[in-house]
């Protein structure tokens, strides 16, 4: 794919330093990428030894030589690039990389750029160098296909559509000409110029390969044109970019299509994680269910399966958590997916996933409520989720003896001061049944917390409460700084904790691919069509 490319040692160094031959290969190549301004040196190392006296603080120097500069009327002034590395290694740099790398026209007035007969690069320290000299060069175009990373769902509401998207940084001098961005939804096209914020932000931040949410509301839009009740959608999306006069289009590849049908459906809906568990917690509102189950009987289908699927998205990586079931159950809201009751194969890959979200602040959340007549939906619920990052990593409660003591292990960025007064505001949520919990209560207590791992409280009831399953809500307050922890579990003399992983169906997926490991179903068939009767709201 790559030219050959010659390469030579000067035999004189004016200086007083050394200069070192022989320290890079014949394969060492160049690349340049106009579309981003880029070079990139790909060095190959020879594996000389007198190469690796380099220090880790070198100064690289980049001449561009070229035939034209005879012909060229007046000739193209070309200084060399220069910049220092502070982390250079001659066994593990492989690549020199030149930000804002261009070539000036060949001075015909045709607007070609000059052409490279050769490169000199001089790498050198306060006593060394080393040079190569690079007589071709690859020109390389990256792909308008890869503006962006592969994952890039489409979700609907009723009246707006949001588009998730990860740059990649590769079409940064495109997207800085941002013009407008263009639509198309069964048929429906909507576009939006450069009046819109979010385009605007797209268009600024675009070379720091961020995440973007574009959250977009076309004007007019009719409440139905966005029913959730179609099973099959298509969604197609493009930018136009115009730099020069030159119009370039850009398109968007949808990973998938999500929707939402009932605007509000939650009371209250996040995730957060716990010694390497994954919790969503979802709270319906009663009317809304009804809602929802009344949109599905005017398809004249009854629905014998649902998935709750959950996806987390984190540095263009995503998850995607099951669980299944034959009905919707309203009293199962809360919903626990441990790394360690992964398949074995699925264990290392689920506990990195876990710690990257852990330590980023860019994390996006869905959940999605899928009703199937065998395999055909007839109704979804999808929403945005909220993620609650814990304050500290680890949270439960351990008995002892007439003592009950919060374990808090990890603190992650802030230090309590231990001459001011902090607040400890525990809500439980009981375990009732198999499959519900109901709140037994708040319990408040004021402390002078030192950062300890364990804090101990004498109180009855509460100890009572976390001796059988239990969920927990801990907010912490001290002065004006408030942190929120939730968690589960309790440890007792034996060390033992507690599961709440028997009503769970677990599911993990990457990349599409969905892994379900099935524990059981819950039957409760009659439910929605009891509502229905009495014609609860």
């Amino acid at each position: 794919m790559l030219s050959l490319l010659i390469i030579s040692l000067h035999a004189s160094f004016d200086s007083d330093g050394r200069e070192i031959f022989s320290c890079y290969s014949y394969n060492t190549v160049a690349e340049y990428r106009p579309n981003i301004k880029q070079l990139q040196i790909l060095l190959v190392s020879s594996n000389n030894s007198d190469c690796q006296i380099f220090p880790a603080g070198v100064n690289i120097n980049v001449t561009i030589g070229s035939v034209d500069f005879v012909t060229a009327v007046p000739p193209p002034n070309i200084p060399p690039y220069s910049y220092t590395i502070s982390n250079f290694g001659y066994l593990n740099t492989s690549v020199l990389v030149i930000e804002g790398f261009s070539l000036p026209d060949d001075g015909t007035g045709t607007g070609d750029e000059i052409s490279i007969d050769y490169l000199l690069i001089e790498v050198y320290s306060y006593a060394e160098i080393t040079r190569i000299e690079i007589l071709e060069m690859q020109t390389i175009i990256s792909s308008l296909s890869e503006c962006f990373n592969s994952n890039m769902p489409v979700t609907l509401t009723q009246t707006q559509f949001t588009i998730n998207m990860t740059a990649t940084g590769l079409c940064r001098i495109q997207i800085s000409s941002l013009n407008s961005l263009h639509i198309t939804i069964n048929g429906n096209s909507y576009s939006f110029d450069m009046t819109n914020t979010m385009l605007q932000n797209l268009a600024a931040t675009y070379a720091q390969n961020k995440f973007f949410s574009l959250k977009l509301t076309p004007p007019g839009v009719n409440p139905l044109a966005f029913s959730t009740l179609q099973h099959s959608w298509d969604a197609t999306g493009y930018l136009i970019t115009i730099s020069g006069g030159i119009e370039t289009r850009i398109e968007l590849q949808f990973s998938s299509v999500k929707y939402t049908s009932i605007a509000g459906f939650y009371s209250l809906s996040f995730m957060a994680l716990n010694d390497g568990e994954f919790a969503f917690i979802t709270l319906p509102i009663i009317a809304k269910v009804y809602q929802l189950s009344l949109t599905m009987a005017t398809t004249g289908r009854s629905y014998n399966n649902m998935i709750f699927r959950f996806q987390v998205t984190v540095n263009g990586q995503t998850r995607t958590f099951d669980y299944r079931g034959l009905k919707y159950n309203i009293q199962i809201n809360r919903f626990f997916f441990a790394c360690s009751d992964m398949p074995s194969n699925e264990q290392d890959a689920c506990a990195a996933f876990y710690k990257l979200v852990q330590v980023s602040n860019n994390v996006y959340v869905t959940c999605s409520g899928l009703f199937y007549a065998n395999d055909t939906l007839i109704g979804a619920q999808h929403d945005v989720i909220l993620y609650y990052k814990q304050q500290w990593e680890r949270t439960y409660f351990i008995i002892k003896d007439e003592q009950t003591c919060l374990h808090l292990e990890s603190s992650t960025s802030f230090t309590f001061d231990p001459k001011t007064q902090t607040t400890f505001n525990i809500s439980i949520s009981k375990k009732i049944n198999s499959t519900s919990y109901g709140s037994n209560g708040t319990f408040i207590f004021n402390s002078y917390y030192n950062n300890e791992e364990q804090i101990c409280f004498t109180n009855s009831t509460l100890q009572k409460l976390i001796e059988t399953e239990y969920f927990a809500t801990l907010i912490v307050t001290q002065g004006t700084n408030t942190f929120q922890n939730l968690f589960w579990g309790v440890k007792n003399g034996n060390m033992k904790k507690n599961s709440l992983a028997t009503f769970v169906v677990l599911g993990v997926g990457c990349g599409g691919a969905v892994i379900y490991a099935l524990s059981g179903f819950v039957r409760f068939q009659k439910q929605l069509y009891a509502m229905k009767r009495k014609k609860t709201v």
